[in-house]
Order: structure tokens, then sequence, then C-alpha cells
């Protein structure tokens, strides 16, 4: 089976994860410093952004080859409860020696869930190393007990560099004007740098024994079913942008899932003072519904000021 770009090209190394010069420099001196009884650690920040990869390359600094020995992983949206917790995080921090217990999406646990892990960190053996995408949802004594790293968004340079370097080791064929427009279709694509490869992967394709790339394939950009809601919202058309909502409420259970994808919508939106003001007004909604209020109701009202306020923000086009 052949291997997917994004696995043949992770880092494997510190110093081959790219935009994140200063936390792997950090990182670096607290393994010279500490050897493997490193403090644990907290990395927070957007996917596709390196916290994983980096935990597994501090593994592989420290313990080589044998590294999957003393490499524990969890991952937190699936095993969230405190019984995860007592049972099995718990019984393998007791067991004596170095070794790295990586929990993944750790925003994702419950706060009973926490305080216990708390108390497992203080009286464990080894290294926790802790990701999230949402760090306000950590509790602050886990917070304290971690040394936080933020990684932060990849510039649309770094992403289009690390992309090129891959073309070039994969015997991609780039025509110098498809440069430029790799560069204009990359900056679509955001900052997830997974996202990026993933998409480069279905964009290469064979004709005459010569790898190249779609270029028209690489400018496509996934169009979600928000992304037409909204759409249709500022166009004009409520009731089908209404239908979509609820299809949507109703399909996704995980509530901070169906915010995160309004969010990214939202700020796909090019005019910017009506983009400025949707996210103000989502963020609103995010935190009535959180504490209590009715999701459909509030998502309803979102969507009707969507309708509205590109009139009175004199939009006239309806372009996402």
């Amino acid at each position: 089976m052949t291997e997917s770009l994004v696995e043949k090209y992770r880092p494997k190394k510190l110093d081959e994860i790219v935009g994140q010069d200063k936390i792997i420099q950090s990182i670096k001196a607290l393994i010279k410093r500490y050897g493997k009884k490193l403090p644990h650690m907290l990395f927070y920040g957007n996917a596709g952004t390196g916290k994983t990869t980096t935990a597994i390359c501090i593994a592989r600094e420290l313990y080589g080859d044998s590294y999957k020995e003393y490499f524990v992983e969890f991952n937190a949206s699936d095993e969230r409860g405190i019984d995860v917790i007592r049972e099995k995080i718990k019984r393998i921090a007791k067991m004596r020696g170095n070794k790295i217990i990586f929990l993944d999406e750790a925003d994702a646990l419950t706060p009973d869930a926490q305080h216990a892990l708390r108390r497992i960190m203080e009286t464990g053996e080894g290294t926790f190393i802790l990701t999230c995408n949402k760090i306000w949802k950590i509790i602050p004594p886990i917070k304290s007990r971690c040394v936080i790293y933020h990684f932060k968004d990849l510039d649309t340079k770094t992403v289009v560099k690390r992309l090129l370097e891959i073309c070039k080791k994969e015997g991609v064929e780039i025509k110098n004007e498809d440069k430029e427009k790799l560069l204009q279709s990359l900056a679509g694509l955001g900052t997830d740098l997974r996202q990026a490869i993933n998409t480069l992967d279905r964009a290469i394709y064979e004709e005459d024994g010569i790898k190249k790339i779609n270029i028209n394939l690489l400018a496509e950009q996934e169009i979600t079913d928000f992304d037409n809601m909204l759409k249709l919202a500022i166009q004009g058309d409520f009731e089908r942008a209404k239908s979509i909502l609820e299809k949507q409420i109703f399909a996704n259970a995980d509530i901070d899932k169906l915010f995160d994808e309004l969010y990214k919508a939202v700020n796909k939106i090019k005019k910017k003072e009506l983009k400025t003001k949707l996210l103000y007004e989502l963020a609103k909604v995010e935190y009535r519904v959180k504490h209590g209020s009715d999701l459909l109701i509030q998502l309803t009202a979102f969507l009707a000021v969507t309708y509205i306020l590109p009139h009175l923000l004199d939009v006239a086009s309806g372009e996402l």
C-alpha cells in the first residue's frame, strides 16, 4: 500500500519541524537540562500546527528507535471520563521508570477527569504531554503544573516552502508560471500544514511518466454545508439557509465541533466589516448556548442577522 505524503514526510526529528522555531529551541534546551526526566508540558493551538508531531519527536529524541516502548498515547476525545483517568492512566503512571504519557485533545476531558489527572501528574512517574485546541477548557491546576507552549498558525510562505520541498523530493514537475499559482492557491487553504499536504497529495498526477500538479484541483477549497448556508443567507435565501442549519444541528451532536465549523465558514467571508460583525454575533450566540440557551433558537437568530447585515452594511455582493 502506498504511503500518504503526510505520513511519508512527517518530521522524525525536532529540527525537521517547521514554523515553530522558538518552541523547538526551548524544548531542546529542556532536554539538555533534564534529560529523560522532563517537566510536564501542555501544547495548545490549531490543527495542523505540529503539536502531536512534536510530542513524538521528543520521544524519538530521548529514546531513539525504541521510542514506542516509552510512549503511551491516549486520545481524550475518545476516552474522556474520570474512570479512564483513574483506571488506565493512573495504572501506567504508577509503573516505575521514565516514560512519556501523551494525552491528545485534553480539552475534551470532563472537569472531574481533569482534577483526577492533576493528582496523578503530581504523584505518578514519567512526563505528561497534553495537547489541546482550547486552552481555556484546561483547569488552572493542570496548567500550573505544565510548561505551556502555544503552537501558532503557520504562515502561507512556510506552508508553500514545505510543499515545494516535498514536490522536489517526489520528482514532481512544477512550471515556473505555476509556482505563483501555487502560492495563490495555498493562501486559501489556511495554515493547516497537514491539510495542505493532503490537498497536494490529491492534486499530483502522472502523465507520460512525469509527475505533475493539477493546479486547478489544488486551488479548489472544500465547500462545506455551513459555507453554503452563509452564502444563501447573505444572498437573501433565508429559507434554504435555515433548512441547512436545521439539518446540521441534528447531524452534529458535538456542540464544540459545530461552532468550530461555523467559525471557519464565517472566517472565509471576504468582506471585512461583514465578517467582523458576524464573528461578534456568533461569539455572543456561543456564549448564550453554553450558558443554557436553546441551540436552534440562538443559531436561527444568528442566521437572521446574517441575512439582514449585508443590507445594513450595503454589501452589494453576496460572495463568500
